[in-house]
């Protein structure tokens, strides 16, 4: 409708960055406009990545860790309701992984590329959570280059994540992923361009470094950040309505700072005591990650007191170590089904898990069902009747009784 305004020449494009499902849309609409060079977000990406390891190591206790750095509400988490929140903790997680597993593998003269060769059967704790320290790794470098405004750092590692999304039951991230992908490598100038503006950058003052955000980040904060819920009625003034995105705005940060401190969130508060708070759970969880790294029977720790994660045995590693390759192989059958066409679609089996996910309601059901069960199990004291309490009447009656 409005290809017009925008004046392109034949071999002009308009290069849009969207969240996944505008991105879905918009390859719909690159059909009838070849022009149209839609682009995944890299934000939104990094937010549903959170989601993808939420999912993939909620069955190894990663609920558990959570709640040893003092996360109260794990339904939240888990759900991934608040990105910056979110992140923060899966931060702390991947440093007290990292750091604990460089001091058990010191102290045992192990070496880190030895973890996942020796024995499956053995350190199965151990092997599972170095998983988690590289796949997080992945994302963590991704989220290093939306701050540094790296468009190779970004692209790279998407690239590396993307088997993990099919793993995870992201079927339209997937598809998504491998449409971008196909993109940037179809355009060559493309990605020259995103070389030099990779992120949207804020200046700073002379001697130091911007600021980047994601294009879609910045949209998302600077623009409709809290907006839609809170501006009511038709605005025509533009200052006035600056003036009221700008009160949201503020308004939003206070009362985020205010639950954080009263709820004692430390992962949003930036207080000297939240910040200290931090470092004190932070090294507790590594101590107890090397004790539990050590254990033979790592479900017989504290940690996992009335949170038991139930794939922390020999099957449930090798399938985690297998969600790689076979999300791998799913991501190519994508890229011929969705991108180039080669093959005929087949949707079956696209959100199939690779891992059996557990929920925190899961944890919760089962701890009523265990009460349950203990109730039923109480045994009922036995009750022994004395003759000598006994009316003579009724002894009587139950002598005739038998005798008829």
């Amino acid at each position: 409708m409005y290809k017009i305004d925008f004046n392109l020449l034949e071999t002009d494009y308009l290069d849009i960055v969207a969240d996944e499902a505008i991105f879905r849309r918009l390859m719909r609409c690159q059909a009838q406009w070849p022009q149209l060079r839609p682009l995944l977000g890299q934000w939104h990406t990094s937010k549903d990545f959170c989601l993808v390891l939420i999912v993939l190591f909620s069955s190894y206790g990663l609920l558990n860790l959570a709640r040893r750095l003092g996360v109260r509400f794990l339904d939240k988490f888990e759900a991934a309701v608040d990105y910056r929140t979110t992140s923060r903790v899966l931060d702390l997680l991947w440093v007290a992984v990292g750091i604990a597993i460089n001091i058990y593998t010191k102290k045992n003269n192990l070496p880190l590329s030895e973890i996942m060769d020796e024995n499956t059967g053995t350190n199965i704790f151990l092997k599972i959570w170095y998983l988690f320290y590289q796949w997080a790794g992945i994302w963590k470098a991704h989220k290093i280059g939306m701050r540094i405004g790296n468009h190779t750092l970004q692209r790279d590692t998407l690239a590396a994540a993307s088997p993990l999304f099919p793993s995870a039951r992201k079927s339209n991230y997937s598809v998504a992923i491998a449409q971008h992908l196909s993109t940037l490598t179809k355009y060559p100038k493309l990605n020259e361009i995103l070389k030099y503006v990779g992120a949207f950058r804020l200046p700073r003052t002379m001697d130091e470094k911007p600021i980047c955000f994601g294009f879609d980040e910045a949209l998302e904060i600077f623009g409709v950040h809290f907006i839609k819920q809170n501006i009511n009625g038709n605005i025509i003034n533009e200052a006035k309505l600056k003036a009221n995105i700008k009160a949201a705005q503020e308004e939003r940060d206070r009362v985020d700072l205010l639950l954080s401190e009263y709820l004692e969130d430390t992962s949003i508060s930036q207080s000297k005591r939240a910040v200290d708070s931090r470092r004190k759970v932070l090294w507790e969880l590594v101590d107890d990650l090397v004790v539990i790294f050590g254990m033979m029977d790592p479900l017989s720790h504290d940690i996992f007191k009335d949170l038991e994660p139930p794939e922390i045995h020999k099957e449930g590693c090798e399938k985690l170590i297998a969600c790689y390759n076979s999300g791998l192989e799913r991501m190519q059958m994508i890229y011929k089904q969705d991108v180039i066409k080669s093959e005929p679609r087949n949707a079956q089996g696209r959100r199939a898990l690779g891992i059996c996910r557990t929920k925190h309601k899961d944890y919760v059901n089962q701890k009523k069902i265990t009460k349950q069960k203990r109730r039923h199990e109480e045994i009922q004291p036995e009750v022994c009747i004395d003759c000598n309490y006994i009316p003579k009447f009724f002894i009587h009656f139950l002598a005739i009784l038998a005798t008829s």
